[in-house]
């Protein structure tokens, strides 16, 4: 196999040396490096330039004419590596010796899988750990295996490529997208070995109560969740949820489909019913006291809050009063760790 690593950077020169260091340390070495900046200010692309002068692989460096965000910076990336396998990297964490070679072992393993997350160890900014890992945190948070999603621990196959880009304008996170086309069409894979390190440095872009780097439980997922801003709008769901039904259709009518009709046809039929309890809690966005109650009284007896945080969410719903206020800045990032 091939393997390509897909770095988006911008004014990353605080942390990029590491990161680029830990890639000359693999046990397996990946075959190329697409760094593709968006506009950075700082030292980010002389630093990335150095480094490709003395890297033993061939690393191709691409300065966005314009700004893309993150996500479209990163599918850039990814849609110029020339791989089997594409590794997604951020700028600011250090890979583990073994992650690439314990990842193309896993996809060797099972050629029914186009997608693989590991754990990580969760440290702080000066690479300390205090026993935290990204899994555990999700598991302890949330007693299942949800979420686990985060681009930085994921790696593609080039089979994906075609069928997750181009990533929807509306979609904000190509991790979470890329993530649910996997989960869709069943082929993700969760490898359980932390294989690189997940640096917080108070400038990151999740705040998500799993990324912390002390040890989390379910207490505290729900002092999190009931601190968060109610949503004023379950739009950003809404668009996600249409964009990727759209998606996994036109896979199911693309000729030569390789994936089993009947795993899409369960997928759709899994977000219709989500869609269905999405329109239910956003009558409670504008809805009086009363008919609040009411609702999500009927959405638990109805099941619907499994599409979101389960109980917990029933509780926010319960005891929350004001609604309409604008919710934390995250967009699709926030709805779909079901924060809401």
């Amino acid at each position: 196999m091939k393997l390509s690593i897909a770095m988006a950077t911008f004014n990353g020169e605080r942390n990029i040396g590491a990161q680029l260091e830990s890639f000359l340390s693999q046990t397996r070495l990946p075959d190329e490096l697409i760094v593709c900046d968006d506009g950075s200010s700082d030292e980010t692309l002389p630093i990335v330039e150095a480094f490709a002068k003395r890297a033993p692989f061939p690393v191709m460096v691409y300065r966005n004419e314009a700004n893309l965000g993150y996500t479209k910076n990163f599918e850039t990336a990814a849609r110029r590596c020339r791989g089997d396998i594409v590794f997604f990297s951020d700028q600011d964490d250090v890979w583990l010796p073994r992650k690439m070679e314990a990842v193309e072992a896993a996809f060797r393993a099972d050629d029914s899988k186009l997608l693989f997350v590991h754990d990580g160890k969760i440290v702080d900014r000066d690479l300390r750990w205090r026993g935290a890992t990204k899994l555990g945190q999700v598991k302890s948070g949330w007693g299942a295996n949800m979420g686990l999603a985060t681009g930085a621990l994921s790696a593609m196959h080039r089979d994906l490529k075609s069928i997750a880009f181009p990533i929807p304008d509306e979609i904000v996170g190509h991790d979470w997208w890329i993530y649910a086309i996997a989960r869709g069409l069943k082929v993700d894979g969760v490898i359980e070995e932390p294989l690189q390190l997940i640096r917080r440095h108070g400038e990151n872009t999740s705040t998500w109560v799993a990324s912390s780097v002390a040890r989390i439980n379910k207490m505290d997922v729900l002092v999190s969740q009931m601190r968060t801003e109610p949503a004023s709008s379950y739009k950003d769901r809404l668009d996600y949820n249409n964009c990727l039904a759209e998606r996994l259709t036109r896979v199911r009518e693309a000729s030569g489909c390789r994936f089993r009709a009947g795993v899409i046809d369960a997928a759709l039929a899994e977000l219709e019913v989500e869609m269905s309890a999405l329109l239910r809690r956003s009558e409670l966005v504008d809805a009086g006291f009363l008919a609040q109650k009411r609702i999500a009284l009927e959405m638990l007896a109805q099941g619907k809050y499994r599409h979101f945080n389960g109980v917990r969410s029933f509780l926010r719903d319960i005891v929350r009063r004001e609604w309409g206020r604008p919710s934390a800045p995250g967009g699709n990032a926030a709805c779909l760790e079901k924060s809401h």
